[in-house]
């Protein structure tokens, strides 16, 4: 009772605040989305996915279908994105403090207001998924990882990027049980819709913009197809895996990973949606709790040392007391070891 006290009373209160403001907006693409959502709990299910145009996924369509009011919404994906972050953390480990902060920060700096105006949830939910995903792989739990990240495809669907994340699990068998998992769920999210109506989902194609890095080597309005998408994927998720190889050792590659990935997908994709950087942000965010912490502890022992150690470095000329020296030598690993050389 005291830890909701003390974290998710400030923080769920801080984003009440702002969704009561936001609640009066008309967000981006968010009534259209809700619209389709009505449909997909309509007795014309099935053609929910006819309109090529419509890139989310069916459980946000139903959460949005189901909720049906705009300004309901408001309250549920801006409570919902400050709920998440919070589980996520102290999923991690991250104390009390560092899940207030975090929680604050994330109201401050508007990732949960975005996650309302900018109508894409799945741009903050999805990342956060694949880092409580990467701490399943971790312990071996590979099969409810892999479902996971199925499922946040099924918010929207390049939630099937987060795969690399596997990778961390302890052994390849497992890796694999993680994957046949997460196609299975994304196979049981879309078959539905494949077999019993029009999907036109894969029929879509974008086109480039200018001002994208892809607009420098395309020209711009060039069309850029499903083809394409997979070959973005597979950029994203090699570099995403490569970056969990390096860093598997450490709890930092939960999040370092997932990093790699949504900056590449946002670097090679043919738009510029400003709400594609929200995936960075949650990240920096989770990230900021693992990492400002464990700087600050060893900051702290580093001071600890130099005021415990009774031989200042000052102390240490050439003089009579040289003979000591032995002694004092004997701190310096001590000392590299919490300056990291």
């Amino acid at each position: 009772m005291r830890y909701l006290a003390r974290v998710w009373l400030p923080v769920l209160g801080a984003t009440a605040a702002v969704a009561a403001v936001d609640r009066r907006t008309e967000p981006t693409d968010l009534r259209y989305f809700v619209h389709a959502g009505e449909q997909l709990l309509s007795a014309g299910w099935a053609d929910t996915f006819a309109d090529r145009s419509l890139q989310s996924g069916p459980l946000q369509l139903l959460l949005f279908g189901a909720v049906g009011s705009v300004p309901a919404l408001a309250f549920v994906l801006e409570f919902g994105v400050a709920a998440l972050l919070l589980l996520v953390l102290r999923r991690l480990g991250a104390g009390e403090r560092a899940q207030l902060v975090v929680g604050l920060a994330a109201v401050a700096t508007g990732l949960t207001h975005a996650a309302f105006v900018d109508g894409h949830p799945a741009e903050i939910a999805n990342p956060l998924l694949w880092v409580v995903a990467a701490l399943w792989a971790r312990e071996g739990r590979t099969a409810w990882a892999g479902a996971l990240i199925g499922a946040s495809a099924g918010l929207e669907l390049w939630g099937v990027l987060g795969a690399p994340v596997l990778l961390l699990a302890p052994q390849l068998r497992a890796v694999m049980r993680g994957l046949l998992a997460q196609a299975g769920v994304v196979l049981a999210l879309l078959a539905p819709f494949a077999l019993a109506g029009r999907f036109e989902m894969f029929a879509y194609e974008w086109k480039v913009a200018g001002g994208t890095l892809l607009g420098l080597v395309l020209q711009p309005g060039s069309e850029f197809g499903w083809s394409l998408r997979l070959l973005q994927a597979a950029v994203a998720t090699g570099l995403g895996g490569a970056v969990v190889l390096r860093f598997r050792r450490t709890l930092h590659a939960i999040w370092l990973a997932p990093l790699a990935v949504v900056l590449t997908r946002i670097l090679l994709d043919p738009l510029a949606y400003g709400w594609y950087w929200l995936e960075v942000e949650a990240l920096a965010l989770v990230g900021a709790a693992i990492a400002v912490p464990r700087l600050l502890s060893l900051v702290r022992e580093g001071r600890e040392v130099r005021v415990q150690d009774p031989f200042a470095p000052e102390e240490c000329d050439d003089g009579p007391e040289s003979q000591e020296r032995p002694e004092r030598d004997a701190h310096l690993p001590r000392l590299r070891a919490v300056a990291g050389e």
